[in-house]
Order: C-alpha cells, then sequence, then structure tokens
C-alpha cells in the first residue's frame, strides 16, 4: 500500500487538491481546473496504487474512471457521513483536507462503485423513467385542452386508436402533443429493444420476473439499483439501502421512531410502483392482506403501500439469493 493518500474536493470548474502522507504531513495543496489534463499533471508526483477520495456527486463517475485509468485506487465517498465526521468551517480547501485524513486513518464512509456497464444501464432507465414522466404530462395537458373547449373525449392516449381520434378534433394544440406523444413513444419501444437485447437473458432479471406485477422494465431497473445482491447479507441492509426501514433513536430507557432513512430513491420507487402492481395482479397474496389489513389501521394507501414494499424487499431478496422462482402459496 502506498504511503500517500489524496483526497478531491471536485466540482464543476474546479478541484481542490490534497496530498497527505499516512502521518498526516501535506505534501501539497493544490487548486487546478476540472479536465483530465490538469488532474494528469497534478497528480503525476503520487505514487500509482495510491488511494484518492472524491464524494459522490452527479457528475463523479468520468472521474472515478479516470483515477483507474492513472492506475490509482478510487475511493467514493457518502457526502452525508463524511458532513458529520468533517469540521465546523466548510470551504473547499477544507473539504479535500478532511477527505485525506479519513482516507489515511481508515475512516472515510465509502459508496459501493458499480461497474461501468451498470452505470450505464442504470442512466438509461433513469431516461426512460424521465421520458415516461414527461409523456404523462403531455397526456395531461392534451385532456386539459379538451376541457377548456368543453370536449368529451374518452380516449387512451397511449393507444394509437386514441390518438387518431384526438387528432381528428383539429385542434392546433392537440395535435402538436399528439405528434409529440408519437415521437415519445417511438423512443421510448427503440429503448425497450435495446435494454431487452442487451439485457434479457440476465439471469437475476429472469428471476425477479417471476414475482407477480413485476415486469421486464421493472425486473432490468431492481437489477440495476442493487447490482449485486451478495452486497446485502439479509433484507434488513437492503430495506435500509432503499430508505425503507424508520430511524430509531435511544437513549437509556427512552426511544423515538423517526422517519424514514434517507437511501436510493429511484430503488425505493420501483419497489413502491411494484407493490402497487403486485396488489392489483395478485390480489388473494400475502402482500395483499397486508395491504388491506394496513390501509384498514392506517387509513392512509400511501403508507400501507411502503409497507408492503418493506415486505416486498424480503422477496426480491430471497429470489435473487437463493435463485429460485418466486411461488405463490
Amino acid at each position: 500500500m502506498s504511503d500517500v493518500v489524496v483526497g478531491l474536493d471536485v466540482h464543476l470548474k474546479n478541484t481542490q487538491v490534497t496530498v497527505m502522507k499516512l502521518d498526516g504531513e501535506i505534501l501539497k495543496k493544490e487548486r487546478v481546473a476540472t479536465n483530465k489534463n490538469e488532474l494528469r499533471r497534478c497528480l503525476a508526483s503520487v505514487p500509482k496504487g495510491s488511494r484518492v477520495a472524491l464524494e459522490s456527486v452527479g457528475f463523479c463517475w468520468p472521474w472515478i474512471d479516470f483515477l483507474k485509468e492513472l492506475e490509482f485506487e478510487p475511493l467514493l465517498a457518502n457526502p452525508l457521513k463524511v458532513k458529520i465526521r468533517a469540521e465546523d468551517v466548510k470551504n473547499d480547501k477544507v473539504d479535500s483536507k478532511t477527505l485525506a485524513h479519513l482516507t489515511r486513518m481508515n475512516w472515510l464512509p465509502t459508496c459501493y462503485v458499480p461497474p461501468a456497464e451498470l452505470r450505464w444501464l442504470r442512466s438509461l432507465l433513469r431516461h426512460r423513467a424521465f421520458r415516461t414522466k414527461l409523456s404523462t404530462g403531455v397526456k395531461n395537458r392534451t385532456k386539459s385542452e379538451f376541457r377548456k373547449r368543453d370536449i368529451t373525449l374518452d380516449v387512451d392516449l397511449k393507444t394509437k386508436k386514441g390518438r387518431v381520434a384526438a387528432s381528428g378534433l383539429d385542434v392546433f394544440e392537440v395535435n402538436q402533443n399528439v405528434e409529440l406523444l408519437e415521437l415519445m413513444d417511438r423512443q421510448s419501444k427503440e429503448i425497450e429493444a435495446i435494454l431487452k437485447r442487451k439485457f434479457g437473458d440476465v439471469k437475476p432479471v429472469q428471476l425477479l420476473m417471476t414475482i407477480p406485477g413485476v415486469g421486464f422494465v421493472t425486473a432490468l431497473t431492481l437489477y440495476a439499483e442493487i447490482c449485486d445482491v451478495k452486497r446485502f447479507s439479509n433484507p434488513e441492509k437492503l430495506a435500509h439501502n432503499a430508505g425503507l426501514l424508520t430511524k430509531v433513536r435511544q437513549s437509556g430507557e427512552h426511544s423515538n421512531m423517526g422517519r424514514e432513512s434517507k437511501g436510493d430513491k429511484w430503488l425505493k420507487w420501483i419497489l413502491v410502483e411494484a407493490s402497487w402492481s403486485h396488489v392489483r395482479n395478485c390480489p388473494g397474496g400475502h402482500l395483499a392482506k397486508v395491504f388491506w389489513d394496513t390501509f384498514r389501521r392506517k387509513r392512509n394507501s400511501k403508507d400501507a403501500i411502503k409497507v408492503v414494499a418493506r415486505k416486498l424487499v424480503n422477496v426480491v431478496w430471497a429470489v435473487w439469493t437463493y435463485e429460485q422462482e418466486f411461488m405463490v402459496k
């Protein structure tokens, strides 16, 4: 192991670099432009194999790959947990130095770094989810145009028949919306074709699709967000990662159940969506019974479906871990 560590506080335009020895001595502090040439120059004197820490931000992945290319060991820090361990004074120099200190002491709270292929899959699936949300907005806007003109037209704009009927009204705004829906529908089909061609035969995806209400895209999203179920030794840890467990604060004789823990919002979203679909598709199943029992107790469908999502985590973990198809009891 190298006797040097590096802390990078990466921003869009500039990056603060702190190079530190394992005894805490700072060898270099420099602010450089966030580009490959500048980072390569700044880190040229750092021994290969050194640990380089940077915080998890939305644009961190190219820099993770670049550090690997330079033969360093990149560590992706959890920004929320780093903040707890940091100094009261916060600026780029302090943040960079804190990352280096935590790394040399082996006290850096790190995040999982998915393989490049799964990062690409996540990006494509999230792009598809964005387009689905955008498409729903266009459909709602189109129905609003109907109401403005007192037009009664009960059609499903998801279907070609419904869009043809809407176009027949000869309303300029509606016609443009229909054209946009046609384009997005065609592009969404292209995305799904790419996904099925590349990931249709992946075993975890096929296993997850045996769960009622879990289709190909849902199973693939679960696969992309979880990546490797072996990272979680039990379903509770997977539920915590999804933000489906409540925080517990205990002091002496007193304990308090707080809000849900923060986690992977995309994993939580797809588990909730899958739970709704499962309850509809398997109304006589155990999870449907859990939903209705919880709904009668809490009188809130959103709270009830989160309870189902927490139970569904157990199913997802077991099906994937033991590589056994879901069996309806």
